[in-house]
């Protein structure tokens, strides 16, 4: 844990959590990749930071997006940017550098079907609480922070997986074609809307790609 002068400083974090749900039977340079194919069985990938070295493969990494807020710009309207503790710069579809950490966050979502039976897309949405929360128990709405997507090397497509600002509850970002990889690299800040109670913040949230 960091540790800073509580009259000069907070720390905001929020932590990156990928998970993906499959629930059927039984991504060139455009940043939406298609002519993945099918597969038997049919496979979902996601990875939101740190991740697998490949396309298709597990990595249960959970990475951290945080910043500490000098004393003279607490609550001044400035947007801050923050920053995170992943290293992934490249694409696990064909090792192509992507992202620039620590100040980009890969987020990579790949969906395949079996067969032309099964649903054309993938769902990708992430989840976020409320508040970020102290351990005095003082909060930050999570509203106040959002994200900017961006790619490395002109990207034609930076709305790949569009930017937003986390919401509170479950929130929609982008349909996965069957037989697509969609990425991009997002960019997370602080509003800094307001002055708070000194302390260490923290919330979760939580990227999901599902197929009904």
């Amino acid at each position: 844990m960091r540790h800073h002068d509580v009259h000069s400083a907070r720390l905001i974090g929020v932590v990156l959590v990928a998970g993906a749900a499959l629930m059927l039977p039984g991504s060139a340079r455009a940043w939406i990749i298609t002519g993945l194919g099918t597969n038997n069985p049919a496979r979902l990938f996601m990875m939101v930071g740190n991740g697998a070295a490949a396309l298709w493969q597990n990595n249960a990494t959970i990475n951290r997006v945080s910043l500490t807020v000098p004393a003279a710009q607490l609550g001044t309207g400035t947007p801050l940017a923050m920053t995170s503790n992943s290293t992934q710069s490249t694409s696990p579809y064909d090792g192509f550098t992507v992202c620039s950490p620590p100040a980009q966050v890969y987020v990579g979502a790949a969906y395949q079907r079996r067969n032309a039976g099964q649903p054309a897309n993938a769902r990708l949405q992430v989840t976020s609480p409320a508040n970020l929360t102290s351990v005095a128990g003082d909060t930050i709405p999570i509203t106040e922070i959002s994200w900017t997507v961006s790619a490395l090397g002109g990207d034609p497509n930076p709305t790949a997986i569009p930017a937003g600002t986390f919401t509170g509850g479950t929130q929609f970002l982008t349909n996965v074609a069957q037989g697509t990889l969609r990425e991009n690299c997002h960019t997370f800040s602080y509003a800094n809307t307001a002055i708070r109670a000194s302390g260490v913040y923290d919330g979760r949230v939580t990227y999901t790609l599902t197929v009904p």
